[in-house]
């Protein structure tokens, strides 16, 4: 019995040995794996650091600020003889209120505007001209180059949602140059091809480039909307390289606008009469309308009435919300 006993202790003792070797074992199995799960981690963290880095030290030199004298934008230098790209918007602001509608002028705006390298090196660029049917972009040209840094443009159509892109530009401050961001494409206009991202930008990011992980330019960035605060709500836009390619090559065919056409003045009366026998109005808003205090802009009407009649205006759209006042 004793010896019984004695083998069925040491059956028990052997198993228990066996589980806790398979348990020790189990565990370092386990530990190894964390281990092999964070290299892996840090190994894709590197390399994400190592593109955005690749990304901004092949882009940087070619990326200017661009003043006017009466503020600020960014720009992109295209070619080695000192070719530039921007928005027309950065060179001609669009009126802000009433006020400034009516003093617009489409011819004044300077001639020469001063670029800003990242390293601080300030050379003189003339306006060679605009993107024609009120396409926001502009040619500048620096004298006397040959051998400038430049970016390549990317395939028309390569950019696709959930895209890694960079920007870069001179955000709120010109001593803000040189400023490297990064997001994700998140949308892609199917009708125009405006490309919509996330990464953050600010008022003087326009003109500047936006950029995939080799570098090329993909858009050029023109639009935000501001959130709360005055803060970039993530919502930003972008006019796509075949437009960009397009206006390249109608700038070497100087085919392109003297002034910018982002803007016109209305031709229609301050105030339309409008009489009270059923008639109807068939308008919409578009750039050259008058613009309220708000930036929007509205049409306006008058018409003749007695004080107790009572009238009755109707209005419907399919595009937006409908708003009388």
């Amino acid at each position: 019995m004793m010896n019984n006993r004695f083998l069925q202790g040491a059956s028990v003792i052997c198993t228990i040995f066996t589980v806790l070797g398979v348990n020790s074992f189990e565990k370092q199995l386990s530990f190894s794996g964390q281990k092999a799960q964070y290299a892996n981690l840090v190994q894709a963290q590197t390399s994400q650091e190592q593109i955005a880095r690749q990304v901004y030290q092949k882009s940087s030199p070619a990326v200017v600020t661009v003043q006017t004298g009466q503020g600020h934008g960014s720009g992109f230098i295209i070619s080695k003889d000192g070719l530039i790209i921007t928005n027309a918007h950065v060179i001609k602001p669009l009126p802000r209120n009433e006020e400034e509608v009516e003093k617009y002028n489409p011819k004044d705006f300077p001639s020469v505007v001063t670029v800003v390298f990242s390293d601080g090196k300030k050379v003189a660029a003339d306006v060679l001209g605009f993107g024609k049917n009120g396409l926001d972009l502009a040619m500048l040209k620096i004298h006397n180059q040959k051998n400038l840094r430049t970016l390549d443009l990317a395939a028309a159509g390569s950019a696709k949602v959930g895209d890694r892109i960079f920007t870069l530009g001179t955000p709120l401050d010109a001593d803000f140059k040189d400023t490297f961001t990064q997001g994700n494409i998140t949308r892609i206009d199917s009708r125009t091809g405006e490309i919509q991202h996330d990464a953050v930008i600010q008022g003087g990011n326009s003109g500047g480039p936006l950029l995939n992980s080799k570098g090329q330019v993909i858009c050029v960035n023109t639009a935000g909307i501001v959130g709360p605060g005055k803060l970039n709500s993530g919502m930003n836009f972008a006019i796509p390289v075949a437009q960009v390619q397009s206006f390249i090559t109608a700038a070497r065919k100087k085919d392109i606008s003297s002034v910018s056409t982002l803007f016109e003045k209305s031709t229609k009366s301050a105030v339309a009469n409008i009489s009270l026998n059923g008639q109807i109005i068939n308008n919409s808003l578009a750039e050259g309308d008058r613009i309220r205090e708000n930036g929007s802009f509205v049409n306006l009407y008058q018409f003749q009435g007695r004080a107790g009649q009572q009238v009755v205006i109707e209005m419907t759209s399919q595009k937006i919300n409908s708003l009388l006042s």
